[in-house]
């Protein structure tokens, strides 16, 4: 539960929040809770700060509280080094927790009892450590758990409450740890039963003077930390496998062990001996007994055959040789002939059985297009020994026929469905797909491994720039012959993109209260349409229309506003729209004003002089409004056509223009962009230089 395998299965790299990890077990009459910070660092600061426990009461007879009811329950740290001293040399478990939370190094003596640790703890002062073993010695011991501040018995309980409890770090002297750790929060009632399960799927593999026990754990994991496992010899009473539980130490990378395993030596294969095993919860209840299995140890088969020599005649008879020693026949009943197609486990199977335990040679038929052939030895003892295969392959070097009537889908979730007439060779591995995104592109492998059905799935991500998808099958024998390539199917994806937004790139106000807009088209290939629409921001009415629609797709597009009243805010956006009906975002908004009026002059007093000294240009003026967002500039040289200079921010009331040449005339325009979006003069002035 809380303990090593919380840190354990954390990668290193990941950034680590610390949390308090708390479980509640509820009895008829109590209620056991266990708790403990997640990560060494931030648990080594909480064992020095404490921790705050409190209890609330949710619901009473079944009916919820308006307001849940506060108890504190006190603050929990761990026991002074003087109790602990009281118990180290009785429990091995207090010692490991004491030496974790006050030993200098991570050494924990247990005089008499040091034997029983000895290759589990040993010196190191590594945080990691002390964190890992004193968790995990406190999972094995509640009254350890206890005095170490991470557990708690709530006897003053009523059968008809419901309660929530809630683990913090104390705060009132945290050093600021208590900010970092989440709190741990458990909602628990009485139990009118609390059974807890036998252990399941109890078996016993036993073999030469050895057994194999193996369990189900996953299932039981949140329940059971440790197991202890009992033993009896030829019916005697069951006695305990020492004094130390058999834990999981095999979950590692995220990965949880499904089963857990105990192997026991047995002191001869004649007798019968019994097992039995008990699982202990982290709050120090035991649970029932698993059903009892018996057996006896087996001698097993020490000599293994070994298949010496084959020959493959024209008409595909096939001669084998195997070796075995003379002197170990006795220990075998009969040799079998396994033969199998491809090799893989659990496919092999009994092609010849009863050959005598004299022979050393045998002829069968070939029984496919590759045949991998054991020869096995069978014990007096039902025990097996197989040899190593080989493989005896008649001459093949034709491959299947080309996989026909090819033919596929994308469906609108990515998915690609294609499927083909199955091939009938009799030596057929499977088949392998490839793929392409760009036609004309070297296609790609994308099946490891030949699969055996005349259908495959794949999936491709429908926002991806390209629309189309290529793909083709070829089919391949247990040679690896492999056939001409199919058809190559080329699969439209279902377009799932929607298209970029146009963007406006100019406007202009005309004289007459006219406003023009121009833009430039969305650069999504698929686009059908732009749209227009407008806000009359002054008006009763803010609804937005469309007030223009264009199905000629060109680079640029223009549009003049005529249906417009002078001096009045207009708001306009874009919208372009694909063959499929996608629409894009919208375009980002632009409010205007129609003239009416003068536009405001905001610069004023603008002076400039040639600084020849300099060989620069100055130009100066003054600021009459504080909403001036940005000053855009353009110069003009000579009769040139005016060009964009640059851009100041509303602040600025200089320029310096270093970029001159002696000789010329140099026109500089001035335009204020104001942050309401109101219209501004342009100021002008030349310079000569």
């Amino acid at each position: 539960m809380i303990s090593v395998f919380v840190f354990s299965q954390e990668k290193q790299d990941k950034v680590i929040i610390p949390h308090i990890r708390l479980k509640v077990d509820n009895k008829k009459n109590h209620i056991s809770l266990r708790w403990a910070v997640d990560e060494p660092i931030s648990w080594q600061k909480a064992n020095k700060t404490g921790f705050v426990l409190k209890r609330y009461t949710l619901s009473r007879d079944g009916k919820l509280l308006d307001k849940p009811e506060e108890k504190d329950l006190g603050i929990f740290k761990p026991a002074s080094e003087a109790e602990w001293k009281k118990i180290v040399e009785k429990n091995d478990n207090a010692a490991i927790v004491a030496q974790s939370l006050f030993g200098d190094t991570f050494e924990v003596e247990m005089g008499e009892k040091q034997g029983k640790l000895e290759g589990v703890v040993n010196k190191s002062q590594e945080v990691e450590q002390r964190f890992s073993y004193a968790l995990m010695a406190a999972d094995l011991d509640f009254e350890v758990a206890k005095l170490a501040g991470w557990a708690y018995k709530d006897v003053n309980i009523k059968s008809n409450e419901r309660y929530l409890y809630s683990v913090s770090i104390n705060q009132n002297n945290s050093s600021g740890v208590s900010a970092l750790v989440v709190k741990g929060d458990a909602v628990a009632e009485v139990a009118n039963n609390s059974d807890l399960p036998k252990p399941v799927d109890f078996i016993g593999i036993f073999k030469d003077q050895t057994v194999t026990l193996s369990w189900e754990y996953l299932q039981l994991r949140d329940i059971y930390t440790s197991y202890y496992v009992e033993k009896s010899e030829n019916g005697s009473a069951f006695k305990s496998l020492g004094d130390l539980p058999v834990m999981n130490m095999n979950d590692a990378d995220g990965r949880q062990a499904q089963g857990m395993t105990f192997v026991d030596s047995l002191a001869q294969n004649n007798s019968k001996f019994s097992y039995r095993i008990r699982g202990k919860t982290i709050f120090g209840d035991y649970g029932p007994y698993s059903d009892a299995i018996s057996g006896k140890g087996k001698k097993s088969l020490e000599i293994t055959p070994r298949i010496s020599n084959f020959k493959i005649s024209e008409d595909e008879q096939i001669a084998i040789n195997w070796e075995f020693p003379n002197e170990a026949e006795k220990d075998i009943i009969a040799f079998e002939l396994l033969h199998s197609e491809t090799d893989l486990e659990n496919t092999y199977k009994v092609v010849k059985n009863k050959i005598p335990v004299i022979d050393r040679a045998l002829v069968t038929k070939s029984l496919a297009s590759s045949n991998y052939y054991k020869i096995q030895a069978i014990g007096k003892n039902k025990d097996k020994r197989e040899s190593f295969a080989v493989l005896v392959q008649p001459n093949d070097i034709t491959p299947p026929e080309t996989p026909l009537e090819f033919k596929g889908k994308i469906d609108s979730l990515g998915i690609v469905h294609l499927q083909w007439k199955a091939n009938s060779e009799k030596d057929l591995e499977g088949y392998h797909i490839f793929r392409g995104i760009q036609k004309g592109d070297e296609m790609v492998r994308i099946t490891p491994q030949a699969i055996s059905k005349n259908i495959y799935k794949d999936n491709v991500v429908l926002e991806n720039l390209n629309s189309t998808v290529y793909y083709y099958v070829t089919a391949t024998d247990i040679r690896k012959n492999q056939s001409k390539p199919s058809i190559i199917l080329e699969l439209e994806k279902p377009d799932k993109v929607k298209p970029q937004a146009p963007v406006f790139t100019e406007y202009k106000l005309e004289e007459d209260g006219k406003i023009t807009l121009s833009w430039l088209r969305s650069y999504s290939d698929d686009v059908a349409l732009h749209q227009l629409y407008r806000q009359d921001k002054d008006g009763a009415d803010k609804s937005w229309k469309m007030i223009y629609e264009a199905k000629d797709i060109q680079p640029n597009f223009i549009y003049t506003d005529k249906n417009v009243e002078a001096d009045k805010r207009y708001a306009y956006y874009l919208l372009a729209i694909d063959k499929n009906k996608l629409k894009s975002d919208k375009s980002p908004e632009i409010t205007l004003r129609s003239n009416s009026f003068e536009a405001q002059s905001v610069l004023t007093n603008l002076s400039g002089s040639a600084n020849r000294d300099k060989k620069q240009i100055e130009l100066i003026w003054k600021i009459d409004k504080k909403d001036v967002g940005e000053i855009l500039v353009y110069r003009q040289k000579g009769i040139e056509k005016p060009t964009h200079w640059g851009t100041l921010s509303g602040a600025q009331n200089f320029l310096e223009d270093k970029a001159v040449q002696t000789g010329n005339v140099y026109t500089y325009l001035l335009k204020p962009m104001l942050k309401n979006n109101h219209v501004s003069k342009t100021e002008k002035i030349t310079i000569e230089f």
